[in-house]
């Protein structure tokens, strides 16, 4: 932002960056990406994080050199979004063993946490989607943090799902398990 008297792009609101057109980001995502990759870093809250991740993938993330997704961008956010994703599938195990059709508490937290774990996927989506869209030849060691976090997630995902029918089935019937 050149103008006079203007807001420095590494001091606009989060809110604000998410309706730049895409010029400004290009132009800007020197001055800006440092900000929210620190601003990534030290968010505490599941929302703030995903918030900052799904401003980095939809604006600046198409303006990024491919060469450097790794360095820039991965692996300095994928490590502390995989975190948060076993934290929330952490939460939504925990308080689902305190569900039932009475508890309106639980199932509305529950139903929060997977809204914020979609996305979560989005982001997620957004950066392989972006890789697998490039023209050029991509190197592994270019994006080396992206493969190895989907496929933790889809793991933590399939386990737990895995988890949760094995149990609803060994507790509803047990006689039938117990015998084989």
């Amino acid at each position: 932002m050149s103008q006079e008297g203007a807001v420095p792009a590494s001091a606009v609101p989060l809110e604000e960056l998410s309706s730049w057109p895409e010029e400004l980001c290009r132009r800007e995502l020197p001055s800006v990406l440092p900000r929210l990759l620190s601003l990534s870093q030290h968010s505490d809250s599941w929302i703030e994080h995903i918030q900052i991740l799904k401003i980095i993938v939809e604006m600046f993330l198409p303006h990024m050199n491919h060469l450097t997704l790794e360095q820039t961008f991965f692996s300095q956010v994928l490590p502390k979004t995989v975190k948060l994703f076993d934290d929330m599938m952490y939460e939504l195990t925990s308080q689902a063993r305190g569900l039932s059709s009475q508890n309106l508490e639980i199932q509305t937290t529950l139903r929060n946490i997977l809204q914020t774990m979609v996305q979560l996927l989005g982001a997620l989506t957004g950066c392989v989607q972006h890789v697998c869209a490039t023209q050029e030849s991509i190197i592994l060691e270019n994006i080396q943090s992206l493969p190895s976090s989907v496929l933790h997630i889809i793991k933590s995902t399939f386990v737990h799902c895995k988890f949760q029918t094995f149990s609803r089935l060994f507790s509803r019937r047990p006689i039938l398990f117990k015998s084989s």
